[in-house]
């Protein structure tokens, strides 16, 4: 079997396309994306499908990406395929919005794609992911400490978006580009160990596969497979468990009877848990283990009419043998929604209100990277002068900050601006809070009364990420 074959096979396993979908092939010039477009336009009569191209040059790499661009139109001229290629300023995007780079150019390239998909009409969007690219996922997953959720990986289809490569190797790809004589480049972004994933493609997986395992990438995979359909098991058999506890459903709140509860295991009724969630805020995003943990307390504790806060605005109660879910539109000025949750140190605290979470791990004063070195996402402090817990929070009217490097208490309001923080995105940063106040205004700047000295001997280092449903 060829490897068109072989693609042809995943594709009709999983039911990626149907006949007469018109597919949109994202392109970057890269030879994943390159051999995809090659693969798919192949397989374009048996399959009876249409295909459009699409790039998008984030103006991140001068003359390389807009050689990327001219190479990706030439091979659609010479398949005689239609399309589409834009440009989008990611740093003018992370400037304006506080991402990092990588997930400013992720909203944007997938912004891109859905808005193309609606213009053209497409019913596919067909992504150049494949099998090491999945066990990079599954290993970074496992290294954050996700669930089975979470080390399932990629799935072949999600919404819109198909991956047809999945069940390929990169070098598979790599000799196909070769027999095929295609053309293709290389982002050089993706050979620097500064981003975390990149370190796991780079460092991590040959060290594991020169040290402990030859087959670790086929391992993963198993493991990825394996997780895949234990979870849509696990899941079936919670949806069931859901409508025999379910009592009542409303608008916007869900009520379920406790007096069977005890009755089913464990793993079920949290799922059940994330599935009550997931319907009220409405999006395929999984409620942290922490705060499933909680509703459990809450639950087996005899003492009742507490209510517990959960991400997005959803409350929980239990009152007798009944437990409550609703969903309460608290929001401030100008739409701005509320939040506060205790900091997870040390682990990750989950922020859906604004899609992103902070990291937060305790170090040596040795072990903390230099100063200079540390990326805006990222802050340090002297872990003895903290007065624990720390809490993570949206403004509030009237805050104030002492900001690292000035002496004085200054308004909150008045820092941003002069930080050149526009008005839309002062909201969307997250401020970590002790006893005393605002000790880091996040992806901004730290403050001064928790700042590292040279008598410090702990430190609390914190990084704070973005979180995206595709």
């Amino acid at each position: 079997m060829n490897l068109e074959q072989k693609v042809g096979a995943f594709i009709k396993k999983f039911n990626l396309v149907e006949q007469g979908n018109l597919v949109l092939v994202g392109v970057s010039g890269g030879p994943d994306s390159v051999a995809l477009l090659h693969i798919l336009w192949k397989l374009k009569e048996t399959l009876n499908i249409s295909l459009h191209v699409a790039h998008l040059n984030h103006l991140l790499r001068g003359n390389e990406a807009e050689a990327d661009a001219r190479l990706v139109e030439q091979l659609a001229r010479n398949l005689a395929l239609p399309f589409t290629i834009e440009q989008f300023n990611v740093a003018s995007f992370r400037q304006k919005t506080g991402l990092s780079i990588q997930e400013a150019a992720r909203i944007g390239r997938f912004n891109f794609f859905e808005r193309l998909a609606k213009e053209i009409k497409a019913n596919r969007v067909a992504l150049g992911h494949q099998t090491d690219d999945q066990a990079e996922t599954i290993l970074l997953n496992l290294i954050r400490g996700a669930g089975m959720s979470g080390l399932k990986g990629m799935l072949p289809a999600r919404g819109i978006y198909i991956r047809p490569l999945l069940n390929v190797r990169r070098r598979e790809i790599s000799s196909y580009c070769r027999q095929n004589t295609l053309p293709y480049r290389i982002d050089t972004s993706n050979l620097k160990p500064a981003y975390t994933r990149n370190r796991i493609r780079l460092q991590l997986l040959p060290l594991l596969e020169q040290k402990y395992n030859p087959q670790i990438v086929p391992a993963l995979i198993r493991l990825g497979q394996l997780s895949q359909e234990e979870d849509f098991y696990l899941e079936k058999q919670a949806q069931q468990v859901y409508k025999e506890l379910l009592l009542e459903t409303g608008k916007d709140s869900l009520k379920f009877t406790l007096s069977k509860w005890s009755s089913y295991p464990a793993p079920i009724l949290r799922r059940v848990l994330r599935q009550a969630w997931r319907g009220l805020a409405q999006i395929e995003k999984n409620l942290s283990y922490q705060h499933i943990d909680k509703i459990m307390e809450m639950i087996e504790n005899p003492l009742e009419g507490r209510i517990l806060t959960l991400p997005l605005n959803i409350r929980a109660i239990k009152k007798g043998a009944e437990l409550t879910f609703w969903r309460e539109e608290k929001k401030g000025p100008a739409g701005k929604v509320d939040y506060l949750y205790v900091l997870n140190i040390p682990g990750e605290t989950l922020i859906p209100e604004i899609n992103c979470f902070i990291q937060a791990k305790i170090k040596p004063r040795p072990l903390i990277p230099d100063f200079k070195d540390l990326t805006a996402q990222e802050a340090v402090f002297d872990f003895s002068r903290l007065n624990l817990p720390l809490f993570v929070r949206s403004r509030y009217k009237g805050d104030v900050f002492m900001p690292l490097g000035l002496k004085k208490i200054v308004k909150l309001k008045d820092f941003l601006i002069k930080q050149k923080i526009p008005r839309e995105n002062r909201d969307k940063i997250p401020l970590v809070t002790n006893d005393k106040g605002i000790i880091w205004v996040g992806g901004v700047r730290s403050g001064e009364l928790t700042k590292v000295t040279p008598q410090t001997d702990k430190c609390l280092y914190l990084k704070l990420g973005f979180q995206y449903l595709v």
